[in-house]
């Protein structure tokens, strides 16, 4: 009997899935770059770490120690700062102002005055002939332009003020209505200085109630000081109103060569001091010392001002 072979066979082998190679591949992979990328970050970390330990941050310039460098609290970039303004700071020019006074009655003589480059002031009598037309030109060329007010002087009336005086005979009433029409009479004007008035400005009432009427007016008085015990700019003061003093008369003598020599004092005095008031009058002499002296004042530090830049 033929014994038949007995056939084990042995379990059957599974089949192999494509898919989860695929996915096991793509997991390596993944876990690859990952730990790549943990390298570079701690790499880049590690070289600016060791850079910022050799080179230390700079401060921001703006952060300044509290600490003075000096005695006067003052930092170094602050004295820099300091030298270099005082070497573009310009210096400071001394100020003259120069009033023509007694102008309205020839417009030649005004006109030659508005020649002349220089910011002169122009004080011009009320009730004129051609107080007005000097007025407009003269506030048109940007000259500043006041009321030249007549007061009573000594001797009056053997020395006659003019048109529209202001005398002591008369009511406070009175006073304050022709001042008024004064006022009105001259257009584009900023302040008031006496003419004459030597007697006038040394009451000390009747001074109150003209300076009072001309602060309610907004303007300014410049005191002529025809007298030395004239009460006007002391008055003018205690009252808070914008005022000054005259410092020369440039033409009390017609001499031309005075006249300079007047000018020249008055050039001194705005060197001592940093200003000077001088007041002249329409005198041909005048126009030519004017003329001739003028062009020098900016070598000497000298500059012409409007009366209204030195009343305080």
């Amino acid at each position: 009997m033929v014994q038949k072979k007995k056939i084990i066979k042995g379990r059957p082998k599974k089949k192999q899935n494509k898919g989860d190679d695929q996915t096991r591949i793509a997991l390596l992979a993944l876990i690859t770059l990952l730990s790549v990328l943990v390298i570079a970050v701690s790499v880049l970390y590690t070289k600016q770490k060791m850079q910022y330990s050799i080179y230390p941050q700079k401060k921001h310039p703006d952060v300044v120690s509290k600490k003075p460098s000096d005695k006067t609290g003052l930092k170094k970039d602050d004295k820099k700062k300091r030298v270099i303004s005082k070497k573009i700071v310009p210096k400071r020019a001394y100020k003259v102002a120069i009033i023509i006074d007694d102008l309205g009655y020839n417009n030649h003589k005004a006109d030659e005055f508005l020649k002349i480059d220089a910011k002169l002031t122009f004080s011009i009598f009320p009730l004129a002939p051609n107080s007005i037309s000097i007025a407009q030109k003269a506030n048109a060329m940007g000259k500043d332009v006041m009321l030249h007010l007549p007061m009573e002087p000594y001797r009056y009336p053997e020395k006659n003020p003019g048109n529209g005086a202001l005398l002591l005979s008369m009511s406070d009433e009175k006073l304050l209505e022709i001042l008024d029409i004064d006022i009105m009479s001259v257009p584009f004007i900023k302040g008031i200085n006496n003419h004459m008035g030597s007697r006038f400005t040394e009451d000390r009432k009747k001074m109150m109630i003209v300076l009072k009427r001309i602060e309610k007016r907004g303007l300014f008085f410049l005191d002529s000081l025809t007298s030395s015990d004239s009460v006007g700019y002391k008055l003018a003061k205690e009252i808070g109103l914008d005022t000054a003093a005259r410092d020369i008369f440039l033409d009390n003598e017609k001499d031309i060569e005075y006249i300079i020599a007047q000018i020249d004092k008055l050039v001194r005095i705005s060197q001592r001091r940093g200003y000077a008031i001088g007041i002249g009058h329409p005198y041909p002499s005048t126009i030519e010392a004017l003329k001739r002296m003028i062009p020098e004042f900016e070598a000497k530090g000298i500059e012409v001002v409007p009366i209204s830049h030195l009343v305080n």
